[in-house]
């Protein structure tokens, strides 16, 4: 992938925004783990810095210590025992430990590299990232959700400078991070929708070449539906540079509206409801991928009502937090006072409701092609398989649009004046 046509490609784009990203490097191909100092060196990366890992990452990288060495790096190395949700305790550790060193090389997948990316963002130190497996689209990403207080929030950062990935490493991932980072590549099905429906009803920003990217992106990595669960090194780069290519569209952006709607939501809520229960959630693309099966099956139902007479919501926000902790009650109020909803106008929600059932007539799959792609990936499909319940799907879809101050489908669907039935699993 060429990153310096993908920028060119978007001067004088048509939205009125100057694009730009952070993103110099990105290499993937078979046996870089090796030529990890050189590609560093050549990009100009400093030579004193702080690599963290976790005993997984580091492992299916052998040699890559050694790549540095022969380059004249220094570095001091923290290996974490096992790093599956990334909290902003961890993140605060490694900006303080990485005091002293001019820059961070985080060695593995989505965690690690969240909390790399906030420190060297707040540390103000320059950012790399060694990816060992295709599993989740945050790695050309200028945000770090992280966990605070049991409570996920997305915090602004800034994208790595340098992103390499070795494709034998990524192709030997397990199957359950491959099959997890398609989930999340599926879930830009959902955010596309969410988007044009927020720009439709709010006129809130949205580029027409950035979702053009993005959907290039997700049939790219459809296209080899079959490899994934496969050891094919090429199957796995394909897979790589799509959530690139997202991550990219976000930074484009300057949101993350690209790469993430109501379907991002609603694993989020699944996720800090576990945490708080002292449950370790599925990974994150293993759930967006439920998730966003559930959300395609609502919003096709809504195909099925060609007029609306739509009215302000009537937000219960007591009920709302009822289903949150009280510690995260402050939060939750701020994400929902004032009410994001109130600027939408009904009469405008109504005169653009063909537009919206356009979106969701061509820009999300028929939810019997979806179930036919995820099972050709290795996705799961099932409740039961990501350790969820209907109940708990059901109080997600309901309840999880208020933990973000974000205009999707799902959190106007009280809007709308339909059957409030439509919500079922």
């Amino acid at each position: 992938m060429d990153l310096r046509a993908v920028i060119d490609s978007f001067q004088n784009c048509s939205c009125g925004r100057a694009h730009s990203f952070d993103l110099k490097v990105y290499e993937a191909d078979r046996g870089l783990v090796h030529r990890v100092g050189d590609i560093l060196s050549k990009s100009g990366f400093p030579k004193k810095i702080y690599v963290v890992s976790d005993e997984n990452a580091i492992h299916a990288s052998n040699g890559i210590l050694h790549a540095l060495d022969q380059c004249g790096f220094h570095y001091q190395t923290k290996i974490y025992p096992d790093m599956r949700y990334a909290y902003m305790s961890t993140a605060k550790e490694i900006m303080n430990a990485a005091a002293g060193f001019d820059g961070i090389l985080s060695i593995g997948t989505g965690s690690v590299n969240d909390v790399c990316r906030y420190a060297a963002a707040h540390a103000k130190k320059a950012f790399a990232i060694f990816a060992t497996a295709p599993s989740m689209d945050g790695f050309a990403s200028d945000s770090a959700p992280l966990i605070d207080n049991d409570f996920k929030i997305s915090y602004p950062c800034r994208q790595p400078s340098v992103v390499i990935a070795d494709t034998d490493i990524l192709a030997a991932a397990p199957v359950e991070l491959k099959a997890a980072g398609f989930g999340d590549i599926l879930g830009k099905y959902v955010g596309i929708v969410d988007w044009k429906v927020a720009n439709y009803t709010t006129g809130e920003y949205y580029c027409e070449k950035i979702v053009a990217l993005v959907k290039k992106a997700v049939a790219d990595v459809v296209a080899i539906a079959d490899k994934v669960t496969v050891h094919d090194p090429e199957a796995a780069k394909a897979i790589m540079d799509s959530l690139i290519l997202t991550g990219c569209a976000m930074q484009l952006a300057k949101c993350t509206r690209p790469a993430s709607g109501a379907e991002h939501v609603v694993s989020h809520f699944w996720e800090i409801h576990k945490l708080e229960k002292g449950i370790w959630p599925d990974f994150h693309g293993k759930k967006v991928g439920i998730a966003t099966l559930l959300v395609t099956k609502i919003y096709k139902k809504l195909l099925h009502y060609p007029s609306i007479e739509p009215h302000k919501e009537s937000l219960d926000l007591d009920d709302v937090l009822s289903h949150y902790s009280a510690k995260n009650r402050e939060e939750i109020i701020g994400y929902n006072v004032p009410n994001p909803t109130d600027a939408i106008d009904p009469a405008v929600l109504k005169d653009r409701w063909p537009d919206i059932l356009t979106s969701i007539r061509e820009d999300l799959p028929d939810e019997t092609a979806l179930l036919d792609i995820m099972h050709r990936a290795g996705c799961v499909t099932e409740l039961q398989d990501a350790n969820l319940t209907p109940e708990f799907a059901l109080e997600a879809l309901r309840y999880s649009p208020y933990m973000r101050r974000r205009i999707t489908l799902l959190r106007i669907l009280d809007m709308l004046g339909i059957d409030e039935n439509i919500l079922t699993i």
